[in-house]
């Protein structure tokens, strides 16, 4: 498996999108997203990843660098592993890529949203050592949204 950077014009990465898209809308009312663009992919903000393999893109996720007033964090932004590949420790590894891009980037702060739906990644960040915290940035609080932050030693 390769760890690759994430590129808007990647039609596998566009497909991916799709893909997550598709099922967000499924899951959550549409007027609750708030995913990450293909078009903020080139922010320099953000840190977009991917393990690809054969079968193409088959995990993903990004840490988007933000300021809440005066306090700089990363948020992480569409964690996401295929079906067919769940299980396999992908999201942990691409989780454990962004925090250490995190660290190396002297980000002292990661935040996360999660839908109260998807039980898996609620305990793949609790065991991460992520806690629950209020809404922040743009979001506010929702039954079916979950706040979650970590602090990195610095």
């Amino acid at each position: 498996m390769q760890l690759i950077t994430l590129q808007p014009e990647d039609e596998r990465v566009q497909a991916l999108y799709s893909e997550i898209d598709r099922l967000m809308n499924k899951l959550y009312p549409i007027a609750s997203d708030q995913s990450l663009s293909l078009q903020e992919l080139k922010q320099p903000n953000v840190k977009a990843i991917g393990l690809a393999n054969e079968d193409g893109i088959v995990a993903c996720g990004a840490v988007v660098k933000k300021f809440d007033k005066t306090t700089l964090y990363g948020e992480i932004k569409r964690l996401y592993v295929k079906p067919n590949y769940r299980g396999k420790g992908l999201s942990r590894r691409i989780m454990q890529t962004l925090l250490h891009y995190a660290g190396e980037a002297q980000i002292p702060l990661i935040r996360l949203e999660t839908g109260s739906k998807q039980l898996e990644s609620i305990a793949l960040y609790e065991s991460l050592g992520f806690e629950r915290c209020p809404c922040f940035g743009l979001y506010r609080d929702n039954p079916l949204s979950v706040f979650m932050e970590l602090k990195l030693s610095q």
